[in-house]
């Protein structure tokens, strides 16, 4: 099973004009050698000569870092699929409601005591 994810060039990762592009990388996890590992890439942006559209991608284009960040993201994303860790949108009222619920507890448990309950 592959899986996808958007990558958005930063200024020192590929050639200048690729800035802000996204990458659509398509990678998967090998279980023989345990790793990620990218099948295809392909950029939406413009070219080096004006045309925009979508052009395969191949990770030798990139620089050092550039390549150490993508691989960083991809580890990172595979992880949150793996283990299901939910957006921080989905995880912050999660919180938020199970705090007031504590909350809500101890009072109730001090008032018991308070009143003799």
């Amino acid at each position: 099973m592959t899986y996808t994810y958007d990558f958005y060039f930063g200024e020192t990762d590929s050639s200048t004009f690729m800035e802000n592009n996204k990458l659509v990388v398509e990678y998967v996890y090998s279980s023989v050698s345990e790793c990620i590992k990218i099948v295809e890439m392909t950029r939406h942006g413009e070219d080096a000569f004006g045309n925009f559209g979508e052009q395969r991608h191949s990770i030798s284009w990139f620089s050092k870092e550039g390549r150490e960040r993508l691989f960083q993201e991809l580890e990172d994303d595979m992880t949150n699929r793996m283990c299901g860790v939910p957006d921080d949108a989905i995880l912050e009222p999660f919180m938020q409601n199970l705090m007031a619920d504590e909350e809500s507890d101890c009072l109730n448990s001090q008032a018991e005591i308070h009143y003799g309950i």
